[in-house]
């Protein structure tokens, strides 16, 4: 017997249950719902999904199949994932991010500050992949500088917040850039060279109008610089600060631009950056083998554990501590299990027909490329306002658009583009969303108050839009 087809509201039963799920759960953990109470919610949506599926007469064997499929698809993603916390770790412990930032901090002058800001807060950014832990110890350093210099603290955040979700979106160690090109099949090193036709104007209108700020608001004194200094020799003393280690980040961008496979080159990376830690940072490395004893032997464990465990330097500063600690592969494994339960949810939906269902149901209304970009950026701003969690609203609209892009002969890469320029830049404008409250506390400066002065984050969807709506760059298979 054939299984029915399902209805447009059996459809959309399971994505309304891990909305209710995730508002819940995103309610009672705050920013621990990605520990495990996200994940959870996909499976016990994934279990609707397939009771109704079972309901309409799809054999479980089908439903299971589906998950596998979908899971095996996401594999590479979640390899390239695991290589991104070693890249991670071995950058950290060699001294190439921490060189990273010294030199970055060397641009402050109270004339530009708030477009140095949006640059600094990018570069940390790129270098970590972390949006967070950028707003958690560059961005509060600078909200005290900026101040100091006479410059709104809203003005500052805005800044800041606009940098460090630039540098996420384009960094190839960041979760989210994995999770949106994992989520819809498209390698990562495409999806961020083809994000570029909007990132860039977005971030280049944002530096203009922080430009202008800068020029109408004005410095007061640069006396304040000297937390820049403070924060520049706590670096120097913890590590060998030193531009040859920026040689390492130099060879990873031209083996990209050679498009060397992303598992080879952050692979290489590592391994690089590993043998600049034993050349560069012995002092450091002696700081973290029991007794301070640096033998062969301790040196490779510390060396190792930096490509799949937590490494943590202590500086004597806490924010810098915060900065320096990193998780390798082991501080991936959250996004690892996002990804799988996602992938699990995924291939339900599809088994039970119901993404089939819901595209039908879209792709009558929509006649163009823009207007299915128009849908997507909807939903992934709908789910940033419902569910409170920027992974949902690139997971679930991913998947729910994959199949209406595919049909219409568009490339998954306009899709991953859509889910990043809208799904992890509008999170933190949202004052109940993990992300908008979280920064709204670090930055001491409400969600909607420092939202007008966020603008690259506001202007990446709008961009985003007019692009597709224009044409350019989008080409059909």
């Amino acid at each position: 017997m054939n299984p029915k087809q399902p209805s447009i509201v059996q459809s959309l039963v399971p994505i309304l249950v891990l909305l209710g799920l995730i508002m819940v759960t995103v309610l009672g953990t705050g920013a621990d719902a990605l520990a495990g109470a996200n994940q959870l919610s996909l499976l016990v949506a994934s279990g609707v999904g397939a009771g109704i599926a079972v309901w309409n007469g799809v054999r479980w064997a089908e439903i299971m199949q589906g998950m596998v499929h979908t899971i095996s698809a996401s594999l590479p993603a979640i390899l390239i994932l695991l290589m991104v916390g070693m890249l991670s770790g071995s950058w950290m412990i060699s001294g190439v991010i921490p060189t990273m930032i010294y030199y970055g901090l060397e641009i402050l002058r109270p004339a530009y500050f708030l477009p140095a800001c949006v640059v600094i807060a990018a570069a940390v950014a790129v270098a970590t992949g972390s949006s967070w832990s950028t707003i958690a110890t560059i961005g509060v350093a600078l909200i005290g500088i900026g101040q100091a210099l006479g410059f709104d603290m809203a003005m500052t955040a805005g800044a800041i917040i606009s940098g460090a979700y630039f540098g996420d979106k384009v960094s190839p160690l960041s979760d989210t850039t994995n999770l949106a090109s994992a989520v819809t099949g498209t390698d990562l090193f495409v999806h961020i060279r083809y994000m570029m036709q909007t990132t860039v104007p977005s971030i280049l209108l944002t530096l203009a109008a922080f430009g202008v700020l800068t020029v109408v608001v004005g410095g007061q004194s640069e006396a304040a610089a000297s937390g820049v200094e403070t924060f520049q020799r706590t670096i120097a003393g913890t590590y060998r600060i030193s531009p040859w280690l920026l040689l390492i980040p130099v060879l990873v961008v031209v083996m990209i631009v050679k498009k060397i496979p992303a598992v080879a080159v952050l692979m290489i990376g590592s391994v690089i950056a590993v043998g600049a830690a034993a050349l560069f940072q012995r002092e450091l490395l002696a700081t973290l083998v029991p007794e301070g004893r640096l033998t062969l032997g301790a040196g490779y464990e510390v060396l190792t554990r930096s490509l799949y465990g937590a490494i943590a330097p202590q500086t004597g500063d806490a924010a810098v501590d915060e900065l320096l600690a990193t998780g390798g592969m082991a501080g991936m494994l959250n996004t690892v299990w996002l990804i799988i339960t996602a992938m699990v949810f995924g291939g339900v939906m599809e088994a039970g027909r119901f993404l089939e269902r819901i595209t039908t149901a879209i792709l009558s209304r929509v006649r163009s490329t823009g207007g299915l970009v128009s849908t997507a950026t909807g939903s992934c701003l709908l789910f940033n306002l419902t569910t409170g969690d920027q992974y949902m609203s690139i997971v679930v609209p991913g998947k729910m658009f994959l199949g209406a892009f595919r049909q219409n002969g568009l490339q998954p890469r306009l899709l991953s583009r859509t889910l990043e320029d809208v799904g992890t830049a509008t999170s933190v404008l949202i004052p109940w969303n993990t992300c908008g409250a979280t920064q709204a506390t670090i930055l001491g400066v409400p969600t909607l108050v420092y939202l007008p002065f966020a603008v690259f984050c506001w202007l990446s969807p709008l961009v985003t839009l007019v692009v597709a709506w224009s044409g350019w760059g989008i080409r059909k298979n």
